[in-house]
């Protein structure tokens, strides 16, 4: 009897430890292992965050609308798999193409048409964020083919998976994003560099269609913890993207998949460090902020991290704050400051004025950048405003424009969502409506003294009437053309040529009437028109197409060519502006995510056994990856008579 014991509690003991040696219980180093003491208890201090880098993503596309400048020459590989997407995206109807300069043709017949190209579409996107994530895609010609240029292009549809592009037969990953829209080319070179006009972009084409969730691994598995963890998370963000409550769940006892918010799919890296900076226990906030901000002083080094879990822990955290908006360091002062101006505190704001005016270092343009969202109504108009009209230096006037724009957009948005109230036999808007519209039309009037148009849809054109003429163009994120200062209309009199003669603006005499002659691709009908010099209205003109709703003349010309436009007028001196646009930073963004997500990418081959290469920027377009910090611009663009001209 004795011996049964024995053996039945051995047999107990070996297949517990059997049962036990199933589940694998991973080594973690926490996410911010190496921050100060004084985090200790945040999330990211006992967890270890995945998934919330940028991962790269890619498919096979097809850009249409290129009069001619396409490729009829496609790799049968390629096209068996372009064939595939096509009758999947048209629902699996062969006939997909009714309405369209395509109808009755078949997939095989569309992808080696001359007015479409079969591109390569990749981004970086980060893996976590939420569902509706607007980001930037590349799209690049196939190396070998006859594609001229992407010019005047629209991307159709195209699906992105993770990881590089698979052929039919190949391995399939998760698509997790789509991407659709007019291709962009960036007209304006940098020195000693050529556009390629096989290369493109969408600009704010990609929008993340199935979000994946990030995950936190506990150092230690303990199922209480786990539990403390995704109650902190959710209390912390309780709108989650489906319902209150649902922005973290436990899946075992070391792994809790956390959701994004819908409310920080444009500020998904806010969200990160928010997340990872949020205190586990959140009964004893004030207590949390007396040692964060003593922990500043003590240390610093730690103020930018610490300024992260002040703004986790809320407004409560807003007194403590307000002791080192004087503090005599610099780096602790607009730590405290950037947390007070997330936070919504008053007594910021004036601090932020005044380094926006009297500093001469690097907390001056982050100063003007806060006051893009802190709090107060008058006076930080006015400080921007009188930024643009006494400053010369572009970073400066460019920040300032940015900040009196997001003060715009804000209030608009309050004035939308104060007026959006139920009424008898009205439908209310959705948040997203109300989000759109703020974005994309600000109506003049406002105390921001700016006014945003939206043109055709195809990108905002804003008008900022302060300071000396200067024409922003952007190439990330939504396209916007900015118009800043005054005295922007035409130079008269004005001969302006582009695109081998097809554009062609004129003004005899000075003070005269604009004449402006475009002649269509491939021989197309011939537009004329009479304009005003005012900049806004031809670029209006240009932009506008034919709808249902507006009768207007336009030309249809896409963001691309607008801009392609504005440069020709500045190089042939037509305006008084300065031209200036972003840095690039796309590509970079790509490359880095493309080694984060796979070191090797699979050689791609024809029919014929022949490797296929795709289009690579040289490595001199090539910059190093943005950290977190302040954005730099550049003047691309030459005086008229500085500038060889090419066609």
């Amino acid at each position: 009897m004795r011996w049964t014991s024995a053996a039945t509690v051995l047999a107990f003991i070996l297949i517990a430890g059997c049962s036990g040696s199933n589940k694998r219980v991973r080594t973690v180093r926490p996410t911010l292992s190496n921050a100060p003491s004084v985090l200790r208890g945040t999330i990211g201090y006992e967890t270890r965050l995945r998934r919330a880098e940028p991962s790269y993503v890619s498919g096979y596309g097809l850009v249409v609308g290129l009069h001619g400048t396409g490729s009829t020459n496609i790799p049968e590989n390629i096209a068996a798999t372009m064939e595939r997407e096509i009758l999947i995206m048209a629902g699996g109807e062969a006939g997909g193409f009714v309405n369209t300069p395509f109808e009755g043709m078949t997939p095989r017949e569309v992808i080696r048409h001359p007015d479409t190209a079969v591109v390569l579409v990749d981004a970086a996107v980060p893996a976590g964020a939420p569902e509706g994530t607007h980001f930037d895609v590349r799209v690049s010609s196939l190396s070998g083919s006859t594609t001229e240029s992407l010019e005047g292009g629209i991307l159709w549809t195209t699906r992105l998976q993770l990881g590089p592009p698979s052929m039919l037969g190949g391995v399939q990953t998760e698509h997790i994003a789509e991407a659709r829209g007019e291709v962009f080319l960036n007209p304006f070179a940098e020195p000693g560099q050529k556009p390629n006009p096989r290369i493109g972009r969408v600009l704010g084409g990609g929008t993340v269609s199935d979000p994946q969730p990030l995950e936190l691994l506990l150092e230690t598995p303990l199922h209480s913890r786990s539990q403390a963890i995704t109650t902190a998370i959710n209390q912390r963000f309780p709108d989650g993207p489906r319902g209150s409550g649902s922005t973290a769940r436990g899946r075992d006892d070391q792994v809790i998949q956390v959701f994004a918010p819908p409310a920080y799919k444009d500020k998904f890296a806010d969200f990160v460090q928010l997340l990872l900076h949020t205190p586990i226990n959140q009964d004893y906030p004030e207590q949390l902020a007396r040692r964060y901000t003593r922990a500043m002083v003590d240390d610093p080094s730690a103020a930018d991290e610490l300024s992260w879990a002040l703004r986790a822990i809320g407004p409560q955290a807003i007194g403590f704050l307000r002791d080192l908006y004087e503090f005599p360091e610099q780096r602790p002062r607009m730590a405290a400051l950037r947390a007070g101006a997330h936070l919504g505190d008053t007594r910021a704001t004036a601090f932020l004025e005044r380094i926006a005016f009297e500093a001469r270092d690097s907390s001056r343009i982050e100063a003007i950048e806060l006051l893009g969202v802190a709090p107060g109504r008058g006076s930080v108009e006015r400080t921007l405003q009188d930024l643009l009209e006494t400053e010369d230096e572009l970073t400066i006037r460019i920040a300032a424009y940015e900040a009196l724009m997001e003060r715009a957009r804000r209030a608009r948005l309050e004035q939308l969502v104060a007026s959006n109230v139920s009424r008898p036999g009205v439908q209310q808007a959705s948040a997203e409506q109300l989000l759109y519209l703020a974005e994309t039309r600000i109506p003049r009037g406002n105390p921001q003294g700016v006014e945003r148009i939206d043109v055709g849809r195809r990108f905002s054109l804003d008008i900022v009437p302060f300071g000396k003429p200067l024409v922003y163009v952007t190439q990330q994120g939504r396209p916007r053309i900015a118009i800043i200062g005054r005295k922007t209309d035409l130079k008269t009199p004005l001969f302006v040529s582009a695109w081998s003669d097809r554009l062609i603006i004129v003004a005899e005499d000075a003070g005269s009437e604009i004449r402006l002659r475009y002649e269509s691709p491939e021989h197309g009908p011939i537009f004329t028109q009479r304009i005003s010099p005012n900049l806004a209205d031809l670029i209006e003109y240009m932009a506008r197409g034919a709808s249902a709703t507006d009768y207007r003349p336009g030309l249809g010309f896409t963001y691309s060519e607008v801009v392609g436009a504005l440069s020709a007028i500045q190089s042939a001196g037509g305006t008084e502006a300065a031209f200036a646009t972003e840095n690039d930073r796309l590509l970079a963004s790509i490359l880095q995510a493309s080694r984060q997500t796979t070191t090797d990418r699979p050689a791609l081959i024809d029919s014929q056994g022949r490797q296929i290469e795709l289009d690579e920027p040289g490595d001199a377009d090539a910059e190093p990856v943005p950290t977190e910090g302040k954005p730099t611009y550049v003047v691309p663009l030459k005086p008229s008579g500085e500038t060889d001209r090419e066609e």
